[in-house]
């Protein structure tokens, strides 16, 4: 009886196992998007002229809202780190330079370090001029 039981139940489980469908189907992958690719590439080290030469070819309407993205992110990153309130409370040379340095990393890091509107925007938002404007 119990060899009988043990074989129907082996069978039952092998049929199992080869008519059922898998949990999760296979996905493609997903489209990496040109905001990703300029993030990427600006961790990498490259620089906005960089960025820009190696995108000479994509839609120049992409690329706009690519910049339009970035620049949201980095004022966002700025008004995080509560870089107008450092700014005011600064006491001397250093702790602006400090500010300033904060600022420019920001911008490297978002691959802008030679775009003259977010220099603008930052002025515009926090009261702090950026060098090259």
């Amino acid at each position: 009886m119990t060899g009988r039981w043990l074989k129907w139940t082996l069978l039952g489980a092998l049929l199992l196992l080869v008519t059922a469908t898998p949990a999760t189907m296979a996905q493609a992958p997903s489209p990496i998007s040109l905001y990703t690719i300029w993030v990427r590439l600006s961790l990498r080290g490259l620089n906005q002229s960089e960025i820009e030469s190696l995108m000479r070819n994509m839609d120049p309407a992409a690329i706009t809202k690519v910049k339009e993205r970035l620049r949201s992110t980095v004022l966002s990153n700025l008004e995080t780190k509560r870089v107008r309130q450092q700014y005011l409370a600064a006491r001397d040379s250093d702790d602006i330079k400090n500010v300033l340095t904060s600022i420019e990393t920001e911008l490297r890091f978002a691959g802008l370090e030679n775009d003259r509107e977010i220099r603008l925007m930052i002025r515009d938002r926090f009261g702090i001029r950026v060098g090259q404007m």
